[in-house]
């Protein structure tokens, strides 16, 4: 066992140093695809009361990668604004329209960075945080407000239209997943991304494709924390999968819009059907 996680400590070391080389190597080209998902910055309907809205390229790690909110309406007009993307007056307007945001979720540890934003335009507003974002000394020294931790369990202002969970993984790691029920609609980060090949800039391209994040799986570099969460992780992941939602949401690449329960289940295979690689 503890050869095991040696290994995939450098595993994470070679991986952390590929996006090191690749930040070093990429030079900004006005030529390079863009990855976001137009049309920009506007609510698009994915299904009764859930909408999308997809921003430009974040830079993540030196990655250019498209960024993506996801907003659920709740029975009585409130909003959740679930991974907010950058604010500005227009796309709150637009939001406005659509509800009541009452709202803002932080669901992992690395999607906080615009709620900030939200959170002083709408101060009237609950900001959620997956677990240990608090912890964090960028999110301390940011001033950002957060309001209540999340948990395994939905509160009582969206259980009605909500089921939720987390994944705990090593190093910090949780991610929240967020069912609607009556859409079946599953919402995801990282733990998947689908970014598209097209979409990406050539080495880019070539690193996303060799880190498995253009599969429709768990980028490699991701499955290692995942992996050090041991069997309660494993657990979390298999009870995601029973939900057999209907579609998929993720924050940067392609929705799976049909077939969602299946695609899920093959998307872990690595971690729940004994595939050791990572």
């Amino acid at each position: 066992m503890r050869d095991r996680t040696k290994a995939i400590i450098m595993a994470g070391g070679a991986s952390v140093a590929a996006l090191g080389l690749w930040t070093l190597l990429r030079s900004a080209d006005d030529a390079d695809p863009d990855p976001a998902y137009p049309p920009l910055d506007r609510p698009k309907p994915i299904a009764d009361d859930v909408w999308v809205v997809d921003s430009g390229p974040i830079n993540a790690m030196g990655l250019r990668l498209p960024v993506r909110m996801t907003i659920v309406r709740l029975g009585n007009g409130e909003l959740i604004l679930h991974s907010p993307t950058r604010y500005s007056p227009e796309l709150a307007a637009a939001v406005a329209e659509l509800g009541t945001i009452r709202h803002l979720i932080a669901p992992n540890v690395a999607h906080w960075t615009f709620v900030a934003d939200w959170q002083r335009a709408y101060p009237a507003t609950t900001m959620w945080a997956a677990p240990g974002l608090s912890d964090r000394a960028q999110v301390r020294a940011s001033g950002l407000r957060i309001d209540r931790e999340l948990d395994d369990t939905a509160p009582a202002e969206w259980a009605d239209a909500l089921q939720q969970g987390v994944i705990t993984g090593a190093a910090g790691f949780s991610e929240m997943w967020f069912l609607h029920r009556p859409s079946r609609t599953l919402i995801l980060v990282d733990l998947i991304e689908n970014l598209e090949p097209d979409k990406l800039p050539p080495v880019e391209r070539w690193l996303m494709q060799a880190a498995a994040a253009t599969r429709g799986t768990t980028a490699r570099y991701l499955r290692i924390p995942v992996r050090l969460g041991g069997d309660a992780a494993k657990a979390a992941v298999r009870a995601m999968i029973a939900l057999r939602p209907e579609r998929v949401i993720f924050a940067h690449g392609t929705i799976f819009e049909t077939d969602g329960a299946a695609r899920l289940a093959r998307a872990f295979d690595w971690l729940v059907e004994g595939d050791q690689s990572v």
